[in-house]
């Protein structure tokens, strides 16, 4: 029996117990895919325009009218916003607790016009119209000064959802997550301590190593990290620094979407084309930006549930050892 060991994620300082004797115990199966609405009752569908409201970005074919057919990708106003772009921050407090308004962004970027369509199986072309969108959208939404960060999410599969088409949400806030919060300090206090980047020396080592390894294009590597949170979680990393998504370049965009493109292919293969959330770390914005971070994407399969010691001890525990999870990406890759 091999024992679990616990990890340490030298960039969150987070411990993780790795427990390879349970790799193999049965899982609980996902709940099945939701229908989601038919193209033909889809508001994120060609023809169908006029139910989403006016578009905020788009790349669409030359000669075609805005707000109908013609476009490649689409960015609109989410109906259902988490944070809402009118009004003041108003901040306010009732005895000890502190309030404001939910002042920020929430946009729907429409990925295809095809309805059924895996971003696995998206074209690196349109992959890359898809992150480029992602990146005008950051650079644009930065320009209102309420906001501090701009983070892009996107979920596949997940259960209650009413719309399958593919599509992601941009969303700007006016104050920086927790999460990148907690990377921000273990990146300062990192620099601090070694005068570089920690992701930066994680991804030479992961490179080194291979045992975690996914693959790679030329700007841009993927890997399990070595202290995963979550069975089959993986990152995909900018091989050089950069701290600010909205600098990557033309050929690293493209890269990132050659990669997305592999290791969702992976994906599907090994888990049988499971529910998964991908989001987009990227450092704060204007003032609140800070060089030491790297901004990279982070994929993790929708976990079907959480164990009782996580919650309560709040240390993840993670039966898939990432070198046996890379080891298996790589096998689902070929």
């Amino acid at each position: 029996m091999i024992h679990p060991r616990l990890r340490k994620d030298p960039m969150t300082q987070r411990w993780v117990v790795v427990s390879p004797d349970r790799a193999d115990l049965p899982s609980p199966d996902f709940p099945p895919r939701p229908a989601g609405l038919s193209s033909e009752a889809c508001p994120f569908c060609p023809g169908h325009e006029a139910q989403t409201g006016p578009e905020i970005h788009v790349e669409r074919e030359a000669g075609t009218p805005s707000n109908a057919s013609g476009w490649t990708v689409r960015v609109v106003a989410d109906r259902y916003p988490i944070f809402r772009i009118e009004g003041g921050l108003e901040k306010s407090a009732e005895g000890m607790y502190d309030s404001m308004n939910a002042v920020g962004a929430h946009e729907i970027l429409i990925e295809t016009p095809a309805h059924h369509c895996h971003l696995a199986d998206f074209d690196a072309t349109q992959l890359e119209r898809v992150f480029r969108t992602v990146q005008q959208r950051s650079l644009d939404l930065r320009n209102d000064s309420r906001f501090r960060h701009v983070i892009w999410v996107r979920n596949y599969g997940l259960p209650g959802s009413v719309f399958q088409h593919p599509h992601s949400h941009v969303m700007a806030s006016a104050f920086v997550p927790r999460a990148i919060e907690e990377e921000l300090k273990g990146f300062r206090e990192y620099a601090r301590w070694k005068e570089r980047c920690v992701l930066c020396d994680i991804v030479q080592q992961e490179q080194r190593d291979g045992r975690r390894l996914l693959g790679r294009e030329e700007q841009v590597v993927g890997f399990a990290p070595f202290a995963s949170g979550f069975a089959y979680e993986f990152w995909l990393v900018p091989v050089h620094h950069t701290h600010d998504f909205g600098d990557a370049s033309p050929r690293m965009l493209r890269d990132l979407a050659r990669l997305v493109q592999r290791t969702l292919r992976g994906l599907q293969r090994l888990l049988n084309d499971p529910p998964y959330t991908m989001v987009l770390h990227s450092c704060p914005l204007g003032e609140f930006s800070q060089e030491e971070y790297h901004w990279h994407v982070e994929v993790v399969p929708q976990p079907p549930h959480m164990l009782g010691p996580e919650l309560g001890t709040g240390v993840l525990i993670n039966p898939v050892p990432p070198e046996l999870a890379a080891e298996r990406y790589r096998r689902a890759m070929e």
